[in-house]
């Protein structure tokens, strides 16, 4: 959506919405109508979720098509969070911004402002199309052979408030990427995926369906090798319509589109896919080719050998040649995706001064500014060094993670006061390119919000009683990957306590230091000593082995559980389940 023009200038839809949003609420308060089975729906739908802390507090989530956020943008997240909630703007994995411990009264007002700069919490949460996402850095690679933003854009408009978008059994994803090395696209787990791509010497879309993370990884479905750019958006219209048909609307946790896939096969879903596309077609639905032309790409190699040894560092890890002469793109590493406002509002100038106003919000929870001037690269560095923002982005001690149990009703653990030890302490192993390279992804349960399934290094949240005491524990997976044309899903481990974690990846890091080939990178040691690719009994002893490597550094001796390690990670308190709740995600 546009911004309007003018203050308080919204589309008719908009300004209805808001309205019928205040007057539902207000239909709340004076107990006209059930809180769980019609305010619950209906608030979800327009972005808004409730918290663990009960109460008024709520999660508020904004929708960044395909990542973009402009200075101005920028500016009115900085405000809304201080005059509404804590001052954090959270960046999510699926590219959106999320408010935490907003007073359900400010929600409508949230809104409002929100709309007036051209954002929207629309079908952000709930049972919806949610957001489009798109990688930051399509349009700025020299491998993309067209640009897939006005792709991106039409699928965003075509579905917002569409007539079955909010009204789904569960919630539906769609990705996309401008090229398979992109290590930003996402298209293999989302519900639909759609990549660029060149066939034949015919310009198009890859397109995959019903993929999906949650507790159960699922590879999708590919339907199309090379898809005629114009047919994209009956395509997608077509998937979300075997999701709304077929989707199983009585038991909610198979309620997802790969359950679908898994029931059908894949011939089963194509035919239902086939159908649909039947119907969307006679209904006279259609897309249409977009100019999509990138200029010509003529990059222009970063200096490395300038400024101090911290500002070369910087420039090898978190600076890349624009396709574009004389342009660089920066990676801004946010630690765990949290920028305050004072922060957002400085960065929104430095983009506005150094980026030509152009931000993208990632899915590893960082921001990039697309479009920086080599020449001052230097300026940009000593700014973003003020505010901390110049460590490693998309690296090892760039750690992902979900909010866990800090806000989460499902979280079990506090997953980002983990993914902060794990910085701290894996920044200490040394300056190893190969070792940074890897990325490890937190959620605070298994239901994957940190997309701990395709981490290098995966951990989810969980509880193990140690004797008769409930301890805190991490599910460690290893091995994952979204990898472009494939997707590879790490392999459990082992249940580790959470205040062995630390110590345990360590450990790994430090082996592959030591154990590794000319050529390996970490992911292909940590999947050689887990026996992929290898014969089944053959892998399962080379799982058994590694597990039993790993035991005595995770493994309490007897006597050795103190008080201290029955507290979650940060926490003060004796670790419990008594504050989970029923996933509003589930509602």
């Amino acid at each position: 959506m546009n911004p309007p023009t003018a203050a308080n200038a919204l589309p008719d839809v908009v300004e209805k919405e808001l309205s019928h949003f205040q007057n539902t609420l207000d239909l709340l308060h004076k107990g006209a109508i059930d809180g769980d089975k019609v305010f619950k729906p209906f608030r979800l739908v327009h972005g808004i979720y409730g918290q663990r802390q009960q109460g008024e507090s709520q999660m508020v989530r904004i929708k960044l098509k395909y990542g973009m956020v402009d200075p101005k943008q920028m500016r009115v997240l900085a405000d809304t969070s201080e005059k509404f909630t804590n001052g954090i703007s959270h960046i999510t994995t699926r590219q959106a911004i999320q408010f935490h411990f907003v007073p359900l009264n400010d929600t409508p007002s949230l809104m409002r402002s929100l709309e007036e700069c051209g954002l929207t919490t629309r079908e952000a949460c709930g049972n919806a199309v949610r957001a489009v996402v798109g990688s930051p850095l399509a349009g700025t690679r020299t491998d993309e052979p067209f640009a897939i933003e006005p792709y991106a854009e039409a699928v965003f408009q075509h579905f917002l408030r569409g007539p079955l978008s909010s009204t789904l059994p569960r919630k539906f994803k769609i990705g996309f990427g401008g090229s398979d090395a992109d290590p930003l696209a996402q298209v293999n787990i989302q519900d639909v995926g759609a990549t660029a791509v060149v066939k034949d010497g015919k310009q198009g879309f890859r397109v995959v369906a019903a993929g999906g993370l949650g507790a159960t990884p699922q590879a999708p479905i590919k339907l199309y090798d090379c898809l005629d750019k114009a047919e994209l958006v009956p395509v997608c219209e077509a998937v979300v319509r075997v999701h709304h048909k077929y989707g199983d609307r009585q038991n909610r946790a198979k309620a997802r589109l790969k359950f679908v896939l898994r029931q059908k096969g894949d011939e089963g879903f194509r035919a239902l896919f086939e159908e649909q596309l039947a119907a969307v077609k006679a209904e006279g639905i259609r897309g249409t080719l977009l100019p999509d032309t990138l200029p010509p790409a003529n990059p222009t190699a970063i200096p490395l050998d300038v400024g101090s040894a911290e500002e070369r560092a910087w420039r090898k890890w978190n600076v890349r040649s624009h396709r574009e002469a004389g342009l660089a793109v920066v990676s801004v590493c946010i630690r765990r995706g949290d920028i305050p406002a004072k922060e957002m509002r400085i960065l929104a100038d430095l983009a506005e001064k150094y980026a030509g106003s152009e931000v993208r919000s990632t899915n590893d929870q960082n921001l990039i500014f697309r479009r920086v001037k080599i020449a001052d690269l230097s300026a940009l560095h000593t700014e973003l060094a003020k505010l901390g923002y110049t460590r490693k982005a998309h690296s090892l001690i760039d750690v992902v993670s979900c909010p866990g149990a800090s806000t989460c009703q499902l979280g079990i653990t506090l997953s980002k006061n983990l993914g902060r030890e794990l910085e701290e302490a894996l920044t200490k192993i040394g300056e190893d390119e190969r070792i940074m390279q890897a990325h490890i992804n937190i959620s605070g349960c298994p239901n994957s919000c940190g997309q701990h399934h395709i981490g290098t290094i995966g951990l989810h949240g969980a509880a193990s009683k140690i004797g008769d005491k409930l301890v805190p524990h991490y599910v460690l997976m290893i091995g994952g990957g979204d990898e472009g044309d494939k997707v590879t899903f790490g392999s459990m481990i082992a249940r580790i306590p959470a205040r062995k974690v630390v110590e345990t990846i360590t450990a790994l890091a430090t082996w592959y230091k030591a154990e590794r080939s000319a050529t390996e990178s970490f992911v292909q040691y940590l999947r050689r000593i887990n026996g992929d690719g290898q014969e089944k009994d053959a892998a399962k002893a080379l799982k058994a082995k590694l597990k039993e490597r790993l035991t005595p550094i995770f493994a309490y001796k007897e006597g050795e559980l103190t008080e201290k390690d029955l507290h979650d990670l940060g926490s003060d308190r004796l670790f419990t389940l008594d504050e989970l709740g029923a996933g509003e995600c589930m509602s």
